[in-house]
């Protein structure tokens, strides 16, 4: 996305880096804007598929997804969830979901090579345009729903976010892993400096609940907590990283009551650094900076 930002004749780069990836957080008024689209063939093709196994075959399976993931070309883009539930016997199921710009010959090749324990069958590929690829990834039932700007009612849910950076999640912690859901960075998001744009470079953490379930909340909240506690040694620190698209209250807030006139003091950017770094890493002190100059 090309955007410029004047103001009396000014360019302000900062504020221009702060729009590609600042958050939600408003920036400024931006008349116009450029987009390059990326283009993608006639058709693509995508899966959703599910493997079911007992704990140590699924450990063994999401730690080899996080070898290829993100070490796919371009055109590939493949996700993993593992729900909470497991079946009588003890099995657990992990979903594998992909879109790839090609054709199926070319995503059995390449997936077939570089993940072979996967297993995959032509058969449980689909050949989509792009729309329609859109619908599946969002779960709706047409071209049409997706224009549907009415949220779920009586739906609640609380989610939280991690990064593996450095290290893979080893098997030992992958077979204490119940929830995570798992989108690669690789490709183009690989060849992008961890200081080009503030994001810094998931693993989501999720529970949903509905309205006749609320009188256990508190539970399904604790619950998350604790598992999120309990990946603490799998994952990035020092600072610990999140998602800062799932905004996690837990991590801290603004410290609103001791700003003056909207405004805050040092005192407050300083506590609000505590959880902003987590977001931003160094990107954070020139957020700040774009913010307030």
């Amino acid at each position: 996305m090309a955007i410029r930002v004047r103001s009396g004749g000014h360019s302000y780069d900062d504020v221009f880096w702060a729009i590609r990836g600042g958050g939600g957080g408003s920036w400024g008024v931006v008349y116009a804007w450029k987009l390059r689209l990326v283009p993608v063939p006639d058709n693509v093709t995508v899966f959703s598929v599910a493997r079911t196994g007992p704990a140590e075959l699924i450990a063994g399976l999401m730690h080899r997804w996080q070898y290829v993931g993100p070490s796919l070309h371009d055109e590939f883009y493949l996700s993993t969830l593992i729900p909470t539930r497991s079946s009588a016997d003890g099995n657990i199921s992990m979903s594998f979901t992909a879109q790839i710009l090609g054709p199926k010959q070319l995503a059995m090749s390449v997936l077939n090579q570089s993940f072979p324990e996967l297993g995959l069958a032509e058969s449980e590929l689909s050949e989509v345009n792009w729309l329609e690829s859109a619908v599946k990834f969002a779960g709706v039932s047409s071209v049409a729903s997706l224009t549907n700007r009415q949220p779920g009612v009586g739906e609640y849910a609380k989610r939280k976010s991690d990064y593996v950076q450095d290290r893979p999640v080893l098997v030992d912690g992958a077979r204490g892993i119940v929830h995570p859901a798992g989108p690669p960075y690789g490709g183009a998001m690989a060849r992008i400096g961890s200081t080009d744009t503030p994001f810094p470079r998931i693993i989501q953490y999720a529970v949903t609940w509905n309205a006749s379930d609320m009188d256990r909340s508190d539970g399904h909240v604790e619950w998350l907590r604790s598992f999120y506690a309990f990946m603490a040694s799998y994952v990035s620190k020092n600072p610990r990283a999140a998602y800062v698209n799932y905004l996690d209250l837990d991590l801290g807030t603004n410290d609103w009551m001791n700003a003056t006139g909207g405004t805050f003091n040092n005192g407050s950017v300083g506590h609000a650094a505590s959880w902003g770094e987590r977001y931003f890493f160094m990107n954070f002190d020139r957020l700040v900076q774009a913010k307030t100059n």
